[in-house]
């Protein structure tokens, strides 16, 4: 299940959860919200909470005696077993009797049989940021008995449902333009970090009185990526405004912010690439969104900026890209190759 299934599903606690995915995000927030409904006090926390870090090389024997230890100090042991790899489909393969047809290993049946038969007052916790092989025996038992998150990695055309859900919980909104300036931003990171992203909306949240943010309570208080001063230059040659990109394009290279720059216009290029392929077969707009792997808005500007080239000179400007980055990693890059570029993408 999703996130906002899994914090749904906590109306009806279960005593057996995995949380696996690759958003440490969802991870993190998943932990604590367990542990919030099963401790209402910080030192139940304390008392009540062990840890197996499974980087420190934890055994499932240990894992074992710590799931079926009884509560002392507090009334109820809740064990959190993290970066564990019993998930992992080439970690225990050969768990699985029925795909190997080798002897299931008896440690892995115990702990199956243990949460299979858990304390009510036991609670276990398994986090990896790995995905979990659905097939094996030890999956299927959490799924019987549990409850399981996918903590998936988020994509950028469903950013829309995590903001939403997040500003409401902020008890705030967005007017359309610091959504748009949002959304944008997002864009440009080569991975969406949902800790960064949490962190910079509690933080406007916090400096901003009014309940509806601008884009200018944004541009003032959020930390403003690397990437965004790149963008700025993609933006200004789909303008083909010279003189405007020709200073970003010095200023960049005064921050000696080469390579970014020259991976954020190989990736622009190739996706105005593509939309100028996908809007030939008659697919425009925000419906460009699914085919390119973008926010609809943002594909929706993609295909707007692509109609600005012709198709040869996008394709001679990739190849001239591609020369940059080798010249770049052998040492010999200049910035006049950039600036013949920005010149070609904007005069031709």
């Amino acid at each position: 299940m999703n996130y906002k299934e899994f914090v749904t599903s906590l109306q009806n606690m279960k005593h057996v959860y995995l949380l696996a995915g690759a958003e440490s995000y969802y991870i993190d927030r998943g932990v604590d919200d367990i542990l919030s409904r099963l401790f209402k006090k910080k030192e139940d926390r304390h008392d009540g909470l062990i840890k197996i870090d499974c980087d420190k090389k934890a055994d499932i024997n240990e894992i074992i005696a710590a799931i079926e230890t009884t509560p002392f100090f507090a009334e109820k042991n809740v064990t959190l077993v993290k970066n564990t790899t019993l998930f992992k489909a080439k970690a225990a393969a050969a768990d699985d009797e029925s795909k190997s047809g080798k002897r299931k290993d008896p440690t892995i049946e115990r702990l199956i049989k243990t949460l299979s038969d858990m304390l009510e007052t036991n609670y276990v916790i398994f986090t990896t940021t790995e995905p979990a092989d659905k097939r094996k025996s030890l999956y299927k038992a959490v799924n019987k008995v549990g409850v399981i998150l996918e903590a998936d990695a988020l994509r950028p055309w469903q950013i829309d449902n995590w903001l939403n859900y997040t500003l409401k919980t902020l008890k705030k909104n967005m007017d359309s333009e610091a959504r748009k300036y949002f959304i944008e931003v997002i864009s440009m990171l080569p991975e969406i970090s949902l800790n960064y992203l949490d962190n910079e909306l509690k933080k406007t949240a916090l400096y901003v009185n009014d309940k509806i943010i601008t884009k200018k309570d944004l541009q003032t208080i959020m930390a403003e990526p690397p990437e965004v001063s790149s963008f700025a230059l993609i933006d200004a040659v789909t303008e083909r405004n010279l003189k405007k990109a020709m200073y970003l394009l010095t200023v960049q290279m005064n921050e000696k912010k080469e390579a970014p720059l020259i991976a954020l216009l190989v990736r622009q290029v190739r996706l105005m690439i593509r939309a100028k392929y996908y809007m030939q077969q008659g697919i425009r707009g925000k419906a460009l969104a699914t085919p390119l792997s973008l926010n609809p808005y943002i594909a929706q500007k993609t295909g707007e900026a692509a109609a600005k080239f012709s198709d040869d000179t996008l394709s001679e400007v990739f190849l001239m890209l591609a020369d940059a980055d080798y010249f770049f990693k052998s040492g010999q890059f200049g910035a006049e190759m950039l600036e013949r570029i920005i010149i070609k993408l904007i005069r031709d």
